[in-house]
């Protein structure tokens, strides 16, 4: 089995998909869950423990032969300083994918969450640092750059493509062809009829734009 630790609290759905993972096949020992300086104290996330916070990197890949995976994913540029701290200690990271979902035809990077539920049609391409979350349906040949978002139950329809760093929010569907613009946010429930561009907000039935976002706020 292989020793993993989580870096990150952002999300604790985690848990049980590397249980749902172990119950298929016993891949990964959990050791437990490292905190960001970000996150609010705690000792344990359903019942495995908070072994403290990024300084003990150094020690576990001393003692052990350890993999890491980065759950710090409440924002593009937080899990890009996870990834660099990560990286900088030389370590190993995984991909955490539910057991049954199907991933024949499909091409995918590191440090990827897909959790219960999800369909993925053939010919997806996805990046590294995907979190999609369940019940999400992500069509033929889509395209997913890094560091998406995807919520529950969302839809992405056929031919899309999800630039680095958007945040689709629940219950949302991007009707096919449609491009989400880079660091771009969907609103929950929204309907994506037209291209969205970069660096916005947008919500409804259709999407449109309500807000603009700081053009360099994903690498901040």
């Amino acid at each position: 089995m292989k020793k993993l630790v989580i870096y990150g609290l952002s999300n604790p759905v985690i848990i049980k998909l590397v249980e749902a993972i172990n119950r298929k096949e016993k891949i990964f020992h959990l050791l437990g869950l490292l905190k960001s300086p970000d996150n609010i104290p705690v000792e344990d996330v359903l019942g495995y423990p908070v072994l403290g916070t990024e300084e003990l990197i150094p020690e576990l890949i001393r003692n052990d032969e350890v993999y890491f995976f980065n759950n710090v994913n409440y924002s593009p540029a937080q899990m890009k300083k996870a990834d660099m701290i990560l990286a900088e200690n030389g370590c190993r990271t995984v991909s955490l994918i539910h057991p049954d979902i199907d991933m024949s035809h499909v091409v995918y990077g590191d440090n990827i969450m897909l959790c219960e539920g999800t369909i993925l049609g053939p010919e997806v391409h996805i990046g590294n640092h995907l979190t999609c979350r369940l019940g999400c349906i992500i069509s033929h040949e889509v395209i997913i750059e890094d560091y998406v978002y995807i919520s529950p139950g969302v839809t992405v329809c056929g031919n899309a493509i999800l630039k680095e760093g958007c945040d689709i929010g629940a219950g949302a569907t991007i009707l096919p062809t449609r491009t989400i613009g880079r660091n771009s946010i969907i609103g929950a429930g929204a309907v994506v009829t037209k291209d969205i561009p970069a660096n916005v907000t947008a919500v409804g039935m259709p999407a449109r734009v309500i807000k603009h976002h700081r053009e360099n706020h994903i690498d901040e």
